[in-house]
């Protein structure tokens, strides 16, 4: 069985996107035959990319058993497919692919994405946004994002204190809280510093690493409220300086809080936490709760509930950081994820 993949994002980018297709290409490649077609130039490549998507699969598609697209934007290609091919054709679906609202989209992608052989949703949310688009609940299948353990990185000692002094971070007398992820309102970091870190004791300091939009009003907000002492904004940091972070962070938070037509598909980042033993504490919503081993690898709490965010930090005390990576491998390790993948490759009718 001959597999082609499509996607319109792909390294040298960053992202939790480009992430996934760099991750999926390679290791699905471990264990079938697989031809990658991607964008690896950014979204000002688009146009050339779709051209090129298009006349390759005028002229190649018959080639392959199944095409895989990465993401329902690329839902329109099923036409083409189907035209040229006998290919079975699928896709893996995230989240803001599904929900977005502008020009149009909902009325025009759920349309081609009904025409899918199958679709795999990154969560149980993803799916349940799926079939509230009409697509057939028997077209449609969960399987997670997945994590690689071979790139696992364990900081020295001299790693950790050039990283603590390059951000000024205190290491002596303090809980380290840690958020990792592009700073935009969905992920609820004004509203944790506001409502949460405000009720919890002065030796709490929170690191926010990343970049976006909502970068200003946080650090105005920290200034406001006197807490530039307790908030460190590190802006974008290096995968070597993430892997370390969390490595000498205490408690990773995630305390999204829902934004129309944005919400969060899955949360790589939790798992790139648990990779390393660093338990989480994220909001129960969306596709946040698929990514969460609850009570194994971490505590989901009810979206802004505040106490429950203060006392799920203060008295954290009761997972075992030493059981976490073996507990995220089993649920999200790539060999799992990509297994079922071909399993679903094989069995598509």
């Amino acid at each position: 069985m001959k597999v082609l993949f499509i996607t319109r994002t792909y390294p040298p980018f960053v992202g939790g996107m480009e992430k996934f297709a760099s991750d999926f290409y390679v290791n699905y490649g471990k264990k079938g035959e697989i031809d990658l077609l991607a964008n690896s130039g950014g979204k000002k490549m688009i146009p050339f990319f779709s051209i090129k998507v298009v006349f390759f699969l005028i002229f190649r598609s018959r080639n392959y058993d199944v095409i895989h697209l990465y993401d329902a934007v690329l839902s329109p290609l099923i036409l083409i497919i189907k035209a040229f091919s006998n290919a079975k054709v699928s896709f893996t679906v995230n989240g803001l692919d599904i929900v977005y609202s502008r020009f149009g989209y909902q009325k025009i992608m759920p349309f081609f994405l009904q025409k899918a052989d199958r679709i795999f949703a990154i969560s149980q949310y993803t799916m349940e946004q799926c079939e509230l688009r009409g697509i057939p609940k028997e077209k449609l299948t969960v399987i997670p994002v997945g994590i690689n353990f071979d790139s696992l990185q364990v900081s020295s000692e001299l790693k950790k204190s050039e990283t603590l002094l390059k951000f000024n971070i205190p290491i002596r007398g303090v809980k380290i809280l840690l958020t990792v992820g592009r700073l935009i309102k969905r992920k609820g970091h004004s509203w944790f510093i506001v409502h949460v870190l405000r009720k919890l004791p002065e030796h709490y300091i929170y690191l926010i690493a990343g970049a976006g939009p909502e970068q200003d009003s946080i650090t105005d907000l920290t200034r406001e409220l006197n807490l530039t002492h307790r908030v460190y904004l590190l802006g974008r940091v290096s995968d070597e300086e993430k892997n370390c972070l969390y490595q000498i962070s205490d408690l990773f938070v995630m305390p999204n809080i829902s934004v129309k037509n944005d919400q969060e598909g899955f949360g790589i980042v939790l798992l790139e936490a648990g990779r390393y033993g660093l338990p989480v504490i994220a909001s129960n919503i969306e596709g946040i709760r698929d990514a969460v081993i609850d009570k194994k690898t971490g505590y989901l709490i009810e979206e802004k509930d505040v106490q429950g965010f203060v006392d799920a930090i203060i008295q954290f005390n009761s997972i075992n950081r030493s059981s976490i990576g073996s507990i995220v491998a089993s649920y999200f390790g790539w060999e799992h994820i990509i297994e079922k993948y071909y399993e679903e490759f094989m069995n598509i009718g």
